[in-house]
């Protein structure tokens, strides 16, 4: 045939221009950008579903990897690339768990998270051992399941106290100092059980023996000797730059995980010593906020691919063990927890509050599982068995820690066995007098300190109610009447002497609490005002017309301000300069009750 349009340089026919876009799109669904693009938006638009649910990520990319995968609609053919991904996930999770674990803050740990975390992984590891020994695992493979369900997830936690503004609390503190132990444990037995994974025949016991704890011994060494004398100066250098400050970051990262590798140790463990040997950098802050974008999007490949890798068959023989295994997590764990919070001296609220939040797995989970499964100690039964457990547990977790405190009150009647020990660690309290005709101010932050200036000096009588004990202990040794704690529990309202209050003024703007408390009071004093905070419009509404006298949204108070600021620059009432040197004179002196009592002056 002549040469022509439609033929190429070897003089073959190419197909018309038309003809290669449908050839296209039928190789697209075999080309790895279709499938990455497919787990990218089927993981986004599960995630929507999950946000608005107000569930973790977790459980959308859990799903989503069933979706997409074989057991679903088979849209992923090569999961290789993927699980490449993945790993690289988990190496970023076990980096930034280092950068965060400062050993400084190890030692920092008070005795209660210590015996609490010490209690829990010892009680609930011999409790789910012997549940997995019922259910016909092996001796061996019942130690590596017990150690996958004993720890808790670090991630959900700290997140959801934070929305909740609870990490500042007593049971916040002990719960991230708990959260630390485990970890620190967690990583312990995977550096262990990942040496075990490079045994080549040997038996265990010289394995444990000799050649773990030399090669540990190595590494750990070289880790400490290295970020002692040779990462700080480098690092200062490098600092000046933040794109090259996190690239060399990353870079220790892998190659601490590939020496690793060489020792017959994973991956993991050689990123997590890059983050300790990171950790007590002026920088490691800067760091940690730059990598865990990257962490989230790989670790979101690593759920899906577990997802991907769940058979059908799978999941119908391990729904019966789940339900079990994922009932004692939530019974076992808070049970201990609280046990022992409550023996070593803190009240029946901060015991409950610690326990009901340790109810789900953590991340580590899935890694001791896996580790497992490569050794072949656990079938692949047994990450089915975990990926339920998961979904059963961070379901209702969320729930618990979201609604902990209705939850307490529910429940207080029935929690008569945290009753025991010498209740005075949180029993933070100072009411020196007689309460009559006062007011009660809820949450002493920002907001709470400048209102309590401003009634001081307003010769009002004011009792403040505050879940920091630091606050606390600050308000005592000024002689304020003052509680720790929460503003319904029954014996802080005892306290409050609410019948002969006037006023009450919440700075807390979760809706819930708000509402819980307009309820308790309204109870026992009807004739009680009501001034309270919201975080929005529309939950400013809602308390209205739940029976609030006047709802504040702060957010809307400095759009007021910032407003007010304007109209007079632009009455020419005041020159920028001028107003900028007042401003920051205002701020110099702490005089933020100045700055809004200046605002509503004017306004009024």
């Amino acid at each position: 045939m002549a040469s022509g349009l439609f033929q190429d340089a070897t003089g073959r026919d190419k197909p018309p221009r038309f003809g290669i876009i449908n050839l296209l799109r039928r190789k697209l669904n075999q080309t790895f950008l279709f499938e990455f693009g497919t787990i990218l938006v089927v993981a986004a638009a599960l995630g929507v579903v999950a946000r608005y649910f107000r569930q973790p990520l977790i459980l959308a990319y859990l799903i989503a990897g069933i979706l997409i995968g074989p057991f679903a609609f088979g849209l992923i053919k090569d999961n290789k690339i993927i699980e490449n991904f993945a790993e690289i996930g988990i190496v970023f999770l076990l980096f930034l768990v280092g950068l965060e674990l400062n050993p400084r803050k190890l030692i920092e740990i008070g005795n209660t998270a210590l015996l609490a975390a010490f209690f829990q992984i010892i009680f609930s590891g011999a409790f789910y051992f012997l549940a997995a020994k019922l259910f016909g695992f092996p001796s061996i493979s019942a130690v590596y399941l017990a150690v996958a369900l004993t720890f808790s997830s670090t991630a959900i936690i700290v997140t959801l106290l934070s929305n909740r503004n609870d990490l500042d609390s007593l049971h916040g503190k002990i719960l991230v100092g708990i959260l630390l132990i485990q970890d620190f444990v967690a990583i312990f037995l995977l550096t262990v059980m990942s040496g075990l994974n490079s045994g080549g025949g040997g038996s265990i016991f010289y394995e444990l023996g000799v050649k773990i704890i030399i090669r540990a011994i190595i590494i750990f060494a070289l880790t400490y000797l290295v970020s002692k004398y040779v990462l700080p100066p480098i690092f200062r250098r490098i600092a000046r730059s933040q794109e090259l400050l996190f690239l060399s970051s990353l870079a220790w990262c892998f190659f601490l995980a590939v020496v690793a590798l060489s020792l017959g140790f994973s991956s993991e463990i050689g990123a997590f010593l890059a983050g300790v040997s990171l950790a007590t950098l002026p920088y490691s802050t800067h760091i940690a906020a730059k990598t865990r974008p990257l962490r989230d999007f790989f670790l979101m490949i690593f759920f899906i691919y577990l997802g991907t890798n769940l058979i059908f068959a799978d999941l119908v023989k391990s729904i019966y063990p789940a339900i079990v295994f994922a009932l004692l997590i939530l019974v076992v764990n808070p049970a201990v927890v609280a046990l022992v919070v409550s023996a070593l001296g803190y009240r029946k609220r901060t015991s409950f509050l610690t326990g009901i939040t340790l109810t789900q797995i953590s991340e580590f989970s899935f890694l001791v599982v896996v580790l497992g499964s490569k050794l072949q100690i656990l079938p692949k039964q047994a990450l089915t068995l975990t990926s339920l457990i998961a979904v059963i547990t961070v379901c209702i977790s969320t729930y618990l820690i979201s609604n902990g405190n209705r939850l307490y009150h529910f429940l207080r009647p029935h929690l008569a066995f945290l009753n025991f020990g010498n209740k005075k660690k949180d029993y933070l309290y100072n009411f020196p007098e007689q309460l009559e005709d006062h007011i009660i101010l809820i949450g002493y932050h920002r907001i709470g300190r400048i209102i309590f200036e401003t009634l001081k000096k307003n010769g009002e009588k004011v009792a403040i109610i505050d879940y920091d004990p630091r606050r606390i202990e600050e308000l005592i040794e000024q002689g304020v009447n003052c509680t720790y704690g929460d503003a319904v529990d029954h014996d802080i309202v005892e306290q409050l002497n609410l019948k002969q209050a006037k006023m009450v003024i919440s700075t807390i703007d979760k809706f819930e609490e708000s509402e819980l408390i307009l309820k308790t009071y309204r109870e026992i004093n009807r004739r009680l005002k009501f001034i309270v905070t919201a975080g929005n419009a529309e939950e400013a509404l809602e308390l209205y017309g739940a029976g609030a006298d006047l709802v504040i949204v702060p957010s809307l108070i400095s759009g007021d301000y910032l407003a007010y600021l304007l109209k007079r620059l632009k009455n020419k009432e005041v020159e920028l300069d001028e107003l900028k040197k007042k401003e920051i004179s205002t701020l110099e002196s702490n005089g933020t009750e100045a700055l809004v009592n200046k605002f509503t002056s004017k306004k009024l």
